[in-house]
């Protein structure tokens, strides 16, 4: 907490030199209002989604669909947003329905300064590439924290201060974030400090940050490293390297490569809020559905279009191994495609398949014995089919 406060000095300090700085978040003084909704259907076939299957267990077939409409609008100097959600489950007997209704936002912003932005209320938090800190949209529920947020609009980037807290899981955010570029815009940069505090889980400190250069058009490499201090001693750490490379009909290829600390005395690095389905595999075997100590992920991947440019279909292939022992824990490939409608209707349709080893078994712990090899021996898969629907209308 007192680094956090520390911090909050700062950024004080910055922004008291800032107040003269010309007008970046003032609004002039019209209104507008917008209405967005959205309807998201998926149906999933899993068999060895998130833990490991064995031959003889009966696949599932889950359909399940989010449902959002929200309200956002300025007036004046005033930024809003309410956007409530309804979350469900269908295939119970009788057609019945699990449902859960919440607000996924609700927030309003003002300008403090010519510069200096406050939101407060209920919020998505999507941080540089999601790697740490992400809304998890993929996800049905997503990810929004309530609190408040403060940002500092630079000549070449964002300084941001937020305080988020959980009641329900007696758990408290503090995060500090700075954004800025270089070079023309060649080259991004990102520093991150976070601290999370909690009564029911893992307390630390994460801080660290990227480098993104974009060398040409089409092409780039990025490089992330963190550091991590939990509550019970040591240092974890996380570095990972990627990059990318688009052509101009449309196809386009990325690779990567990950290493998590973990294993013989290491901490194991807690991603904590990243949206680790987007790199750790759609199998979501590793910091989905259990803790992972530890995990080297090499990925590649690559896109064409396809059907006349309506539609475009991609592939990527992970290579997971253990950092500590080097040893094999499996390798998934995930197959997609996804197009739009002229309707504005998107789809999606997908299938992973994931080959793990005994010892990707052991980490995971829901299986031994002869049930363990078992699963060793069996592709785990799930596959899914997902139309979305997410239109805004501008009422004023």
């Amino acid at each position: 907490m007192k680094h956090f406060f520390l911090i909050c000095l700062a950024f004080a300090a910055t922004c008291a030199q800032g107040v003269q700085a010309k007008k970046a978040f003032v609004l002039d003084g019209d209104t507008t209002l917008s209405i967005d909704f959205q309807v998201r259907t998926r149906s999933e076939w899993r068999d060895g989604y998130q833990f490991a299957a064995t031959q003889e267990a009966a696949g599932t077939l889950t359909t399940v669909q989010r449902n959002r409409i929200g309200l956002s609008g300025a007036w004046n100097k005033l930024e809003f947003k309410v956007q409530l959600q309804d979350v469900r489950t269908f295939g119970s007997p009788g057609g019945q329905a699990n449902a859960n209704v919440d607000a996924a936002a609700a927030w309003a912003a003002i300008p403090l300064t010519s510069k200096i932005k406050a939101t407060f209320g209920r919020m998505f938090v999507d941080i540089d590439d999601g790697r740490v800190i992400g809304a998890a949209n993929w996800a049905n529920p997503g990810r929004f924290l309530d609190g408040v947020r403060f940002d500092l609009q630079r000549d070449r980037g964002i300084t941001s201060l937020l305080a988020t807290w959980d009641e329900g899981a007696q758990t408290q955010r503090h995060i500090a974030y700075h954004m800025g570029t270089l070079g023309e815009g060649k080259h991004r940069y990102s520093l991150l400090f976070f601290e999370q505090i909690s009564d029911t889980q893992a307390d630390l400190t994460t801080a660290g940050g990227t480098w993104k250069w974009m060398h040409r058009k089409g092409a780039w490499w990025n490089a992330e490293a963190y550091l991590q201090f939990p509550d019970g001693g040591g240092t974890a750490f996380m570095w990972a390297l990627n990059g990318a490379r688009s052509w101009n009909n449309g196809s386009g290829s990325r690779w990567g490569l990950d290493y998590l600390s973990g294993n013989n005395g290491s901490p194991a690095f807690n991603p904590v809020l990243g949206t680790n389905h987007k790199f750790y595999g759609w199998m979501d075997h590793y910091y989905v559905g259990a803790a992972t100590d530890g995990l080297v992920n090499a990925q590649v991947g690559h896109r064409v279009p396809c059907f006349a440019g309506r539609a475009t279909l991609g592939a990527t292939l992970h290579h997971f191994r253990s950092p500590a022992e080097n040893a094999l824990l499996g390798n998934e490939l995930d197959l997609w495609m996804t197009g739009k409608h002229a309707s504005g209707l998107q789809w999606h349709i997908g299938w992973s398949v994931m080959d793990p080893t005994a010892r990707h078994i052991q980490r995971q712990g829901q299986l031994s014995g002869d049930a363990a090899s078992d699963a060793a021996g069996t592709l785990q898969q799930w596959g899914w089919i997902s139309l979305n629907l997410n239109p805004s209308i501008l009422l004023k």
